[in-house]
């Protein structure tokens, strides 16, 4: 019985079916990491070769550590740290506590700071920051660190 034509599959001359019938997947041979290779390089190396790769990683380390005094990784903490209150778009949660604390001195609502600061009152994107964590746009960042040394200064 042979297969109508508009299948995306026929059968082959001896009956089977082509989809179906293809070669064995063959298993890719792992590639040595090169770790392995470093290692495998060390045990075929001479002594003076082992020497000589020695003496270019302990020069490569002393020309990074004269280049770099900091070698911690991180990176460098502003002097005004106390004026971080976002990290990228989302609120710290120290902010999260001293906008609250604003808040809660000045009878004030999410809504009613965002026109403070000179946002749509509509906008509850303030809102899902303090309840969710959620992300701020930059520009309202801005002008709630403005905002937060202003009435922190007043409470």
């Amino acid at each position: 019985m042979l297969a109508p034509k508009f299948f995306s599959r026929t059968m082959s001359p001896l009956g089977l079916w082509t989809g179906t019938n293809r070669k064995p997947i063959m298993s890719k041979k792992e590639k040595p990491s090169p770790l392995k290779k470093l290692l495998k390089a060390w045990t075929s190396a001479g002594p003076e070769d082992r020497q000589a790769f020695l003496d270019l990683v302990s020069a490569e380390l002393r020309a990074r550590a004269s280049a770099t005094p900091d070698s911690s990784g991180a990176e460098p903490i502003p002097e005004d740290a106390a004026a971080l209150i976002a990290n990228g778009r989302y609120l710290l949660p120290s902010t999260i506590e001293r906008v609250e604390a604003v808040m809660r001195a000045r009878k004030l609502s999410p809504s009613g700071v965002m026109a403070e600061l000179g946002f749509s009152s509509r906008d509850a994107s303030l809102t899902r920051a303090l309840a969710m964590k959620a992300a701020l746009r930059l520009s309202v960042i801005a002008a709630l660190a403005e905002w937060l040394v202003a009435h922190e200064a007043d409470g």
